[in-house]
């Protein structure tokens, strides 16, 4: 398993949502999720979260440490602005002991779902607690501010004179020398680039104290005086004939910046209201806050409320992280039996706004042991649901290892809210034994023109071609990586037009599964400009087309399927024995795992990896699921110029195309212009004939392409 961000925090569900980059995005477009919004339990009244329901909150699993609690209550839908508030939140501080032990204990608080310092502790008869004795100001939060903890952390470094050691914040720590023996090694603190310190240590002498392998740095913060944000303490250090190195097995750095907790300070909807030593209290005074339908609503730093879409109320809480890296999603803390859904782990796929929630699992516990041979049982059922464009009717959803499946399309009352399932060959998966990751669902409008196309998940886009000026019909290609998949004609903007008129799909054999729909795109209308071409689209739809085997005894980690039936799949770790040791993380299936607190006491949960992507690294597309729906997505407001060739009759104007429009598009059978399955050079042929004859390429264009043809026989 890769190394997490942060150890110590395990973080609640993940919801990605797009930044704004080429072309127009739906949510979920590969390299462009970079958003993570951790949820919270789902409340239909008054509630209280606190670390074990909103793992947003800061939780130390391994000494149970969690200092926060946010409790609404409803008057009418309302959360009050006046006596008695509707949200009050407090967090109060707790000791702590330092990864690296030996330097003793500090104060430690969550504050609007963050981890922060609020003071070093004193370790009476203790000489090693250094960190304190060389602050000035031992409680920060007594000067009304606190600190982020940025690294906590007893894992053994190498540092040579060569590769220095990478803190947070752009600080870094430098060997300048190291004497002969070893004794005297003489350190560097830089940050972006410019000297800060320059300290000798001792740390391989004879007799070496605490003092003497401790490398520290303070600095005045606020109204702080001299506190220690960085140490570093070292095992020992050597001189080599090339080059200099140390072990580093002690690291701790706070932010040189203060985060401002004084009485009246206001962060969004929420106050501070008192602040002591060690506890911070805040409501929502003078911010009166409506729980009505499909709200999203700034509560405190990166704290919000996000309500259902749904006559009823049904709302939860949120966090958002933005900072690459992996996280860990974490599930409500058990110490004996335990169920989980989404209700309790939001690494499940849970649907607000229409109360979906398909996964279970539960761990059997007895005298601090797993049930054999099966103490841990999984379960999911499909359910239905509406497309988010409603006019496509309905399908299946199940959740499968926290992602979010499909399991087959469902028959609809008529023709046209059946569109996709009438277009499917086979319409379900489940019934094959495999489920597809639901990869996009979402009725956004947003614009695509000639020069921005649409991109979809797994390397696809779909290009807008042309646009016939007479009849307003429309041609559109639909690429994986650089090479034309399908394609189609046809009519959104005509009078009267029904959805096959406005609807672009795109089938194919998946596993096992034959001529499924894995995409399809709705039009709302298109239009030929006098500089360029554009459209909107107002719904999207795609799946996996990589399938999930879901066979009665295919294994997944710890868990094996024991049981398929046409819309459940059940679990167990029959076969694969757990126990349930201090400091344990197990693989149960997929990205799900179960970890045991390093602790004497049994304390243990399950969690959910996820990612958030480096948009400056060129990394491969992330295999989850991202969610499949956000009201919000981004709409090019501006339009590029486009680039225009002779059009043909001046009816239709021509998109100078790119080198991957030699390969030709897939057969266009008749008017109707559906997507052919076949590369036969007939039909191809036949293809270009109907593109010529509807005006969306040139003479000299079509005699060119059916020379290629014919060069292929």
């Amino acid at each position: 398993m890769s190394t997490l961000i942060s150890t110590s925090i395990l973080i609640a569900f993940a919801v990605i949502f797009p930044l704004i980059g080429q072309g127009s995005l739906f949510p979920g477009s590969g390299e462009y999720d970079n958003i993570i919004m951790l949820r919270g339990q789902v409340a239909t009244g008054d509630f209280t979260w606190n670390p074990q329901n909103f793992a947003g909150f800061y939780y130390d699993l391994d000494c149970d440490v969690g200092t926060e609690v946010l409790t609404a209550a409803l008057d009418d839908g309302r959360l009050s602005e006046s006596y008695p508030y509707g949200l009050t939140y407090q967090t109060t501080t707790q000791k702590d002991d330092f990864e690296f032990e030996d330097w003793g204990y500090y104060n430690v608080i969550g504050f609007m779902a963050e981890k922060y310092f609020a003071g070093y502790l004193d370790t009476p008869g203790s000489i090693d607690d250094i960190l304190f004795e060389e602050s000035e100001d031992k409680n920060v939060l007594s000067d009304e501010q606190l600190l982020k903890v940025l690294v906590d952390d007893d894992t053994e470094k190498t540092v040579t004179s060569s590769t220095p050691l990478e803190l947070e914040d752009g600080y870094m720590l430098s060997i300048d020398s190291v004497e002969v023996d070893g004794n005297e090694v003489t350190i560097t603190l830089f940050k972006d680039g410019t000297k800060l310190t320059t300290k000798v240590i001792y740390p391989s002498k004879d007799g070496a104290t605490m003092a003497d392998k401790t490398f520290i740095y303070q600095k005045d913060i606020g109204d702080s005086k001299n506190v220690v944000i960085v140490a570093a303490h070292f095992k020992n250090a050597f001189r080599g004939s090339d080059t200099d190195l140390a072990t580093v097995d002690g690291l701790w750095q706070l932010s040189d910046t203060f985060t401002d907790v004084s009485e009246n300070t206001g962060y969004d909807k929420m106050t501070i209201q008192t602040v002591t030593a060690d506890t911070i209290t805040m409501n929502n005074k003078d911010n009166d806050i409506t729980l009505s339908r499909n709200k999203e609503i700034p509560l405190m730093g990166g704290v919000s409320i996000k309500t259902a879409d749904a006559d009823e109320i049904r709302y939860y809480v949120y966090k958002e992280i933005t900072k690459p890296g992996r996280y860990e999603l974490r599930g409500t803390v058990a110490t004996d039996t335990s169920t989980w859904t989404a209700d309790n782990f939001a690494g499940f796929y849970y649907d607000i706004d229409d109360n979906i929630k398909t996964e279970k699992l539960t761990a059997t516990v007895t005298d601090g042991k797993l049930e054999q041979p099966d103490g841990v049982t999984y379960s999911t059922k499909a359910m239905v649901d509406d497309f988010d464009f409603e006019d496509w009717g309905f399908y299946n959803v199940i959740g499968f290892m926290g992602e979010k499946c499909f399991a087959g399309y469902i028959e609809g009352s008529d023709s046209e809210k059946g569109y996709l399932f009438n277009k499917s060959t086979d319409k379900s998966a489940l019934a094959k034994g495999q489920l597809l990751k639901i990869l996009a669902d979402d009725d956004t409008e947003r614009t695509i023109t000639t020069n921005t196309p649409l991109m979809l998940m797994d390397g696809y886009r779909l290009e807008l071609r042309s646009v016939n000026a007479e009849d307003g019909r429309v041609y559109v290609e639909l690429f994986k990586e650089d090479k034309v998949v399908g394609s189609k004609i046809f009519q959104p903007s005509k009078e009267n037009a029904v959805l096959s008129d406005k609807t672009y799909y795109y089938k194919k054999d998946v596993g096992d599964l034959k001529n499924v729909v894995v995409i399809a795109v709705h039009f709302k209308n298109a239009f030929r400009g006098s500089d360029q071409n554009l459209a909107t689209v107002d719904g999207v739809w795609q799946i996996s087309d990589s399938p999930i085997s879901v066979t009665d005894g295919t294994s997944f980690e710890k868990l094996k399927i024991s049981a398929i039936t046409s819309d459940q799949i059940s679990m167990d770790n029959k076969d694969s024995p757990i126990t349930l040791s201090k400091n344990k993380e197990v693989a149960l299936a997929g990205d799900i795992y179960l970890r045991t607190a390093d602790s004497d006491s049994m304390r243990y949960c399950i969690f959910k990896e996820e990612e958030i992507k480096d948009l400056g690294i060129d990394e491969e597309e992330t295999s989850r699921i991202p969610a499949a729906s956000k009201k919000d997505a981004v709409v090019p407001s501006v339009l590029p110029e486009a680039k225009e060739s002779p059009s043909a009759g001046g009816s239709i104007d021509t998109i100078n195309r790119p080198s991957s429009y030699q390969q030709t598009a897939n057969d266009l059978s008749g008017s109707s212009g559906e997507v052919g399955e076949t590369g036969d050079p007939a039909q191809r042929l036949k293809t270009l004939k109907n593109m010529i004859d509807a005006g969306l390429i040139t003479e000299e264009e079509y005699d060119a392409k059916k020379a290629e043809i014919l060069a292929d026989v």
